[in-house]
């Protein structure tokens, strides 16, 4: 068995060094593979000691990293829960806004079960994405049918106006509240 190292036999160093990213940061840490100082802003613990940003960075993250599948399934489960809440929850009143919250929650638990409980700003996007896009396509079925029979009508330019007016820009405001509120409860799950 060895006996511990004494002072006097320890490497002698100069003081200490500065921080490779921040040179007005005094440290004693270095990276234990690239061994170059790092402070404690810049260092990562790694599986063996500390590590640099650039040392310590995986190659290859499977919790944030995505398939193209992965990412087209991911926006259309997002699309079709936005478009399914945002019919569904208008019609029920004052209440579809809970009714909302829940179910953009409920999109969002489902968007991440398909694949496979991955997390970053890319599956947040695909998320809220998809979710803006079927509120936007629920807005397009539910007024739709009435922009194209005023559209159709012998004075269309006066009756489009009314009707935008009066109609149309209530519900386009109502329908990004609603998109809003299950973009919030799909955050909620998703942070």
């Amino acid at each position: 068995m060895t006996e511990p190292a004494t002072p006097d036999q320890l490497p002698a160093t100069d003081g200490p060094s500065f921080c490779y990213r921040h040179p007005d940061r005094e440290t004693w840490i270095s990276c234990g593979r690239c061994d170059r100082p790092i402070c404690t802003r810049c260092s990562m613990q790694g599986p063996v000691g500390m590590r640099c940003i650039d040392c310590g960075k995986p190659a290859f993250d499977p919790l944030t990293s995505l398939t193209p599948a992965q990412a087209i399934g991911a926006f259309a489960i997002a699309l079709i829960g936005g478009l399914v809440v945002s019919v569904i929850a208008p019609r029920i009143g004052f209440f579809g806004l809970i009714l909302a919250f829940f179910g953009g929650g409920f999109t969002a638990d489902m968007t991440m079960r398909m694949i496979g409980f991955k997390a970053g700003p890319a599956i947040a996007g695909l998320v809220l994405g998809g979710i803006a896009v079927g509120a936007l396509a629920a807005f397009g079925f539910s007024y739709g049918s009435l922009i194209s029979l005023i559209l159709a009508s012998t004075d269309a330019g006066a009756a489009f106006g009314e009707v935008f007016s009066r109609l149309l820009l209530p519900g386009l405001a109502w329908a990004a509240v609603y998109a809003a509120v299950i973009a919030a409860g799909a955050w909620q799950k998703l942070r």
